[in-house]
């Protein structure tokens, strides 16, 4: 950070210094005028934590709207309810912040639509282009009603309402230094709850006890919370592939798997893991090896220049070659960063080519729920010249317990 921003009382808690997020509001700019879009309405928690920096743990709520509004020209403003006015002023870089609520502190109007129709005309945004997240993977902390009646409210105002997301996408495509370290520090969060498990992996142990022992790991090892920690064991659970974990005890011959993520400044980490306990069948084995053989040949071929989806047509011919192709389900990765999941996608069809910066997973899956699920995943970032993988200290080889 620079002295000034260290000057700051604000500055111990922000994600990232000052110039960072005027950088990505530059960059953004640029691609609203390309696409003659005037303002932006932002209210998706991942894309206000990106071009504001605020973030709070108020996005769990379903009945408050956060809304940035992001002019092409002049400064961006911040709209929260009331008791969130003081996380928008010391998390945000953005300095006109306002609040709205029916009584109390920081209460500029009593609701968010009043005083929406402030900055509306404060920033001449009248008979304007306006994009709202209306696109994949992009989830506004707005109820229906509510986002029908902001649109409304700048319909009235002479507006056109466009679709923002592919706009949005396109400036968090690439990772700067700075993400990426942080997307680092899940990762190794995420390896150490991984570990954790291992410790611990016996017959006998529950999966709540595995989930347990992950969580905390990630936490003593730089997470700020457990994104998501799913278990799942034993034939009765190998086709439930997002369960939280049970209080079902480990068996000799289940094979475990693990799919994790720890969160950091908000940057999330994924990794898939499985492992078997007292013995491996002849069967697990089989497909344990097919799918190391696919991963590794899939994360091998990460390199800048070539198209996303070349890296998922990898991981398909290879399970085709090894003879496992009825056990196709699913994509081989997508795209991570302080959403989960983003675009693009590790997909047939997808033709963005990757740059250094870009950060996605590797996950290629071949599933018999008789025997297990078996996946591997990574996540990986593309460098100059290959690839990085965030999960290097989490064994792939075949692990019994």
């Amino acid at each position: 950070m620079t002295d000034a921003e260290m000057a700051s009382p604000h500055a111990q808690f922000m994600d990232f210094p000052v110039e960072e997020y005027r950088t990505r509001l530059d960059r953004v700019r640029g691609l609203m005028v390309a696409a003659n879009l005037d303002a932006m309405i932002l209210a998706d928690p991942a894309n206000l934590a990106y071009f504001t920096g605020y973030r709070s743990l108020l996005f769990v709520s379903k009945f408050r709207p956060f809304i940035a509004v992001v002019p092409v020209e002049g400064e961006p403003a911040l709209i929260l309810p009331n008791l969130e006015v003081g996380v928008g002023r010391r998390m945000s870089w953005i300095r006109d912040v306002r609040g709205w609520g029916s009584r109390g502190y920081f209460s500029d109007r009593q609701d968010f639509l009043t005083l929406l129709k402030d900055v509306l005309v404060e920033k001449r945004l009248g008979g304007k282009a306006i994009g709202f997240e209306l696109g994949a993977g992009q989830r506004p902390t707005l109820t229906l009603e509510q986002f029908q009646s902001t649109r409304e409210l700048f319909t009235a105002a002479g507006c056109r309402t466009l679709n923002c997301a592919d706009i949005i996408w396109a400036a968090r495509i690439r990772k700067s230094s700075r993400e990426i370290d942080y997307l680092r520090i899940a990762g190794r969060a995420t390896d150490a709850g991984y570990l954790a498990a291992l410790e611990i992996a016996r017959e006998g142990t529950s999966e709540t006890e595995l989930s347990q022992a992950v969580g905390i790991a990630m936490m003593r090892n730089g997470a700020d919370w457990p994104g998501f920690l799913v278990v799942q064991s034993g034939p009765d659970r190998y086709d439930m592939t997002n369960p939280p974990a049970s209080r079902r005890k480990l068996e000799t011959g289940d094979m475990v798997i693990l799919d994790i993520g720890a969160v950091h400044k908000g940057y999330w980490g994924d990794l898939t893991r499985g492992f078997f306990i007292g013995r491996a069948s002849g069967a697990q084995r089989e497909f344990y090896h097919a799918i190391l053989e696919v991963f590794v040949r899939t994360k091998s071929a990460v390199r800048p220049g070539i198209r996303i989806e070349e890296l998922d047509r990898v991981a398909e011919q290879t399970i085709i070659e090894l003879g496992y192709s009825e056990h196709i389900w699913h994509r081989t990765g997508h795209s991570i960063g302080l959403d989960v999941h983003e675009l693009p996608s590790v997909a047939e069809g997808d033709k963005t080519t990757l740059e250094p910066g870009m950060v996605f997973t590797i996950e290629p899956g071949i599933y018999n729920f008789g025997i297990g699920a078996f996946r591997l995943e990574d996540v990986v970032v593309v460098t100059e010249e290959g690839h990085e993988s965030l999960n290097a200290t989490a064994p792939t080889e075949l692990i019994i317990r």
